[in-house]
């Protein structure tokens, strides 16, 4: 008897040494597949950053072009960088054709002096003095807006919510209309008491908007920059207006938001930065007087771009590039008499009809010369690629 249990304990010895084994060469074996796992990892990502830094930084001596198709550019239409193409608009409609010149949505109407907003996939298109504002989806759905009274300027979030500028007797109303057309906010303003607005821009999710008054005070002018909040934080004040912020002396024409919570204005002599301090209550964050008089704005999600008339001598104009927070990262010059700039999240692009100036966001040059002729638009697809779109023919061009 005493054998057994002897041989037992020895049986059960063995069979802990060999669990705790068994253990190790377990653990073993995870810790060597979690080491050549982030290895791995570690590789790829220093693959992705290497070819990254190589593109970013990769410079073009010419173009070819991969692929062209026919098209009839009418007379008095325009054409604005929509989704992977582009909108046309006119007198008498807008419609938005896909990079391989296919025509994805058409919306006709008769209109004088059309102004159209885009802001991501969605369109806004109305007549100024007009009463119909046409609110269009990626996909082409339309809602009709009638406001009953004439338009003066428009705006539209990426979401599908309107906001316009409507003349009435003795006031002008801001108004502002869900995705289905509903009127959701009606804002009365005079000139005596918030001023005529100059400017209003939406966040991407339509819940705040932005804007710009001017009015008479002691003879002179003054600017102010309003925030309204649609949702329930609003609700507690006045018009929904949450902050507002004066400027003395100053005209402030154009107002714009990068994002959901980040907006800025530009005023005749200062640039102004807001963020949404989680609250969703925006604060002035910047600000900072210009000496000299801006001629352009351009801005992406990322930067805010000010073109200015370059008096040091050599090129015509001066490109300044500001970061979400206001901080200047670069000054660039250009010779261009240029048709448009368009900013990107690494790069940025100056074109007329038959130049165009490639930089990374240091301002190194990544391609200046000649592109194909009478451009209307030109702006990037993927790696070296780029969409002409000219007055006959819609092009890619590959940078080479």
């Amino acid at each position: 008897m005493a054998g057994i249990r002897e041989y037992i304990r020895k049986k059960e010895k063995r069979g802990e040494t060999g669990n705790r084994n068994l253990d190790r060469q377990i653990f073993r074996h995870r810790m060597a597949t979690f080491l050549r796992t982030v290895l791995l990892i570690g590789i790829l990502a220093g693959l992705g950053a290497l070819v990254y830094i190589q593109l970013r930084n990769q410079t073009y001596t010419g173009f070819s072009v991969v692929s062209s198709t026919d098209k009839q550019q009418f007379e008095g239409s325009s054409v604005i960088a929509y989704q992977n193409g582009y909108i046309t608009y006119s007198k008498d409609g807008v419609s938005y054709t896909d990079s391989q010149g296919r025509a994805v949505w058409n919306q006709t109407y008769q209109m004088q002096s059309p102004i159209v907003f885009v802001r991501g996939g969605w369109v806004a298109a109305g007549d100024y003095n007009g009463h119909i504002i046409y609110d269009i989806s990626a996909e082409g759905t339309v809602q009709e807006i009638d406001t009953n009274l004439p338009i003066r300027d428009l705006t539209v979030s990426a979401n599908g919510v309107v906001a316009a500028v409507l003349e009435d007797s003795g006031a002008t109303w801001i108004n502002v209309y869900n995705p289905g057309g509903e009127r959701a906010v009606a804002i009365k303003t005079t000139m005596q008491k918030t001023g005529y607005p100059m400017s209003v821009s939406l966040s991407d999710n339509g819940r705040l908007m932005q804007a710009a008054f001017l009015r008479p005070e002691n003879g002179a002018m003054k600017a102010a920059v309003s925030f309204y909040n649609f949702g329930e934080v609003g609700q507690n004040y006045t018009d929904k207006m949450v902050s507002s912020y004066e400027y003395a002396d100053s005209v402030v024409p154009f107002t714009a938001f990068m994002d959901a919570g980040t907006a800025f204005s530009v005023a005749d002599d200062q640039l102004m930065i807001y963020r949404d301090d989680g609250a969703e209550i925006p604060k002035n964050v910047f600000q900072t007087f210009l000496e000299e008089e801006i001629q352009d704005v351009c801005y992406s999600e990322d930067y805010i771009g000010l073109v200015f008339y370059n008096t040091e001598g050599g090129d015509k104009y001066r490109l300044d590039l500001y970061d979400r927070s206001g901080k200047k990262e670069l000054s660039k010059t250009f010779d261009l008499e240029y048709r448009d700039i368009l900013l990107s999240r690494d790069s940025f692009i100056i074109y007329s009809e038959a130049e165009c100036m490639i930089c990374n966001m240091r301002g190194g040059e990544k391609y200046a010369g000649d592109i194909t002729e009478q451009t209307l638009l030109l702006k990037p697809l993927s790696g070296n690629r780029y969409l002409a779109v000219t007055r006959d023919s819609l092009d890619i061009l590959e940078m080479r």
